[in-house]
């Protein structure tokens, strides 16, 4: 089995999975191969049995668990083994979806003033139109970094994006991130990426994810943020000013509702907070 985890990688590289999403599913395969080889089981002759036994070994939560079962029975599609249907046909107890990491507002008013402020930094340009870009549209740091001069629209007012599972979508750019993404476009020619390094290669999502991290500390932001938070607060702050659940959801391109009831779960916990502090 571990023979084929490299393969697999680029199976999933090919589909435009982003690297945080590919590096959780290769960690879990490599945790299940090292636990075949420790019980002595091949994996052409793997049983339901013996893949049950690794998820109660790992005394796993819930949420956790489902996870792993999913990857797993995705690596079993892939490679067509015969337990693939049966691994497949497993249904868990729903795990409690915990709420999700955002900025708070004060978080998010740090973060748009240093990146505004602090001129000094090389690439401030760059990175203030990257991390505004996040913050007002939501799209996800694959769809950013992928994004290349012709997928904006200046003039129409829009980006046109490969979302995931390769649809084709349009979102809106408002006026201060389109002001800010101007001068990264002048002189460019269509196929050339809107965020570049110095080198003039479009940025990587693990780099994003540095730049995240050096200015949410030029911030005083002291906790770690992971820029998928930047889609999670854009998310938060257009429920709480248009109260319409249906609108975030075009807006995040979810195709069932469900997922995005998590943002109402956040509204509601800071309706309660609001309430309990007024009452004391």
């Amino acid at each position: 089995m571990r023979s084929q985890i490299p393969a697999f990688a680029e199976h999933l590289a090919a589909r435009q999975l982003a690297l945080g999403t590919i590096t959780p599913y290769l960690s879990e395969l490599r945790r299940f191969a090292a636990f075949l080889e420790a019980e002595g089981v091949a994996f052409d002759g793997l049983s339901i049995t013996q893949a049950t036994r690794y998820f109660v070994r790992e005394g796993r939560s819930s949420l956790t668990t489902r996870r792993a079962l999913t990857i797993l029975n995705q690596f079993l599609t892939w490679a067509k083994h015969p337990l693939a249907p049966e691994l497949g046909a497993i249904r868990l107890p729903r795990a409690h979806q915990a709420a999700p990491d955002y900025l708070s507002e004060v978080e998010e008013k740090a973060l748009r003033k240093a990146l505004k402020a602090r001129t000094d930094v090389r690439d401030q340009p760059r990175d203030r139109a990257l991390f505004c870009l996040l913050l007002d549209t939501g799209i996800r740091i694959s769809e950013a970094a992928g994004l290349t001069v012709g997928d904006v629209e200046l003039d129409e007012k829009t980006i046109r994006l490969v979302t995931k599972g390769d649809k084709r979508r349009v979102r809106f750019l408002p006026v201060e991130t389109r002001d800010l993404l101007r001068p990264l476009m002048a002189g460019q020619p269509a196929e050339s990426a809107v965020f570049r390094t110095r080198t003039g290669r479009a940025v990587s999502d693990r780099h994003i994810r540095r730049l995240l991290d050096s200015w949410a500390k030029a911030a005083g932001i002291e906790r770690f943020i992971h820029p998928h938070a930047l889609r999670h607060t854009f998310a938060t702050s257009l429920l709480k000013k248009t109260g319409n659940l249906r609108l975030v959801q075009l807006a995040l391109d979810h195709e069932s509702p469900k997922t995005t009831a998590i943002y109402a779960h956040v509204a509601d916990e800071e309706l309660r907070a609001a309430i309990e502090g007024r009452c004391k």
